[in-house]
């Protein structure tokens, strides 16, 4: 081949080769400009999706939690998140609406909204099956001293509503109603009888048969797995501490005031004397052999439900109801000599039965408590 062509020859090939050279570089760059660019849409749409169950999860916690995030930086980017309340679908809801955004100013900047309506999941628990009235016990009870027994309805905060209460003493023993102690309620159908000596019949029920036989355990005067507190869940609650909630062997070790559950659990001959309970929820003294003792109430007001295997002298005020668990109660059937009061509450019963909502396995889930998700 004569030397001009093979030298026409080696700058085609050569810049044939540049020209494929320069394809594949622009491909390449191309691609590596995509690969960039599906990165940067899908860590925005991450951030804005990320935010939004941060802020449900942050309103499980707190119900009341509505700031939301101004200019938060999140993984690699920021983002704002308002909360609202609304109404969607017919059900009081939170609107959550977060706007995500990466490298701002730049040609690569890239935003993105994520929103989602939130509605807490609420197990709805009925009226404790084992409160009866004001008092309810499984022995034979008498009341002495000063005693008030108001089976009447009242606000947790004492005050009398009309025609919504129950018994004041339902019991399947007998009642000794003594000293000038006094006792009242709402019969079947509405009527008030205001605290008396003798108590009405009207509102007092002795020699009581529970249908079933009577519960001898907390989560099934409650209702039991029915009613949301299968065996086992008060004393689990107690134990994990939520809403304040305590555990404990020794009544020393408790502190005030008391939240949520309180579960005392004490051995046979070790009552809990001089008690004070100032607080609210349900309180428990209970062992399995029905002897846990509750001695000399003498200090703080409760408003909730207290239950206990043998619960005797309470001298001070109880807004919502008593509960006695054994049938023979070591120390006696006296349920109170002294000043105290026993206000039938169902506001504040219905307080403490929610207390299952904290063991809910939705409480901290977020995904089985959004009910539309939409971006």
């Amino acid at each position: 081949m004569p030397g001009k062509a093979l030298i026409l020859l080696i700058v085609g090939v050569i810049s044939l080769a540049t020209v494929t050279f320069l394809n594949i570089f622009e491909a390449g760059d191309r691609l590596s400009q995509s690969s960039v660019e599906s990165f940067n849409a899908s860590q925005v749409k991450n951030i804005a999706e990320a935010a939004v169950q941060m802020a449900v999860r942050r309103v499980i916690l707190d119900s009341t939690w509505r700031t939301g995030y101004t200019n938060l930086n999140l993984m690699g980017g920021t983002v704002n998140l308002r909360l609202a309340d609304t109404v969607f679908d017919g059900k009081n809801v939170v609107k959550v609406e977060a706007f995500a955004k990466v490298l701002p100013g730049s040609l690569a900047e890239r935003t993105y909204m994520a929103s989602c309506f939130y509605k807490k999941n609420i197990i709805v628990t009925m009226f404790p099956t084992g409160i009866k009235g004001s008092i309810t016990t499984n022995s034979n009870i008498t009341t002495l001293g000063d005693l008030v027994v108001d089976g009447r309805d009242h606000s947790n905060t004492g005050i009398l509503i009309s025609g919504q209460g129950s018994q004041g003493v339902w019991t399947t023993g007998g009642l000794e109603q003594k000293g000038s102690s006094t006792i009242g309620g709402t019969d079947g159908s509405g009527n008030d009888y205001t605290p008396t000596k003798p108590g009405s019949d009207s509102v007092i029920s002795t020699l009581q048969t529970f249908p079933g036989g009577y519960p001898s355990s907390p989560d099934s005067l409650m209702g039991g797995p029915a009613n949301g507190y299968p065996e086992g869940t008060l004393k689990m609650i107690a134990q994990s501490g939520l809403g304040g909630s305590q555990y404990v062997t020794n009544p020393g070790d408790l502190t005030y005031p008391l939240k949520g559950v309180t579960y005392v659990e004490l051995p046979d001959g070790s009552p809990w004397n001089s008690a004070n309970i100032t607080g609210t929820g349900i309180l428990i003294v209970h062992n399995q052999e029905l002897t846990a003792g509750i001695y000399n109430i003498n200090t703080g007001v409760f408003t909730g439900i207290v239950m206990a295997d043998d619960i005797v002298r309470i001298h001070n005020t109880v807004i919502g109801a008593v509960i006695g668990i054994s049938p023979n109660p070591p120390s006696g059937n006296c349920i109170g000599n002294g000043t105290g009061s026993i206000l039938f509450s169902r506001e504040a019963i219905n307080a403490a039965t929610n207390l299952v909502n904290l063991i809910s396995p939705n409480l901290n889930s977020v995904n089985q408590q959004i009910i539309y998700w939409f971006e």
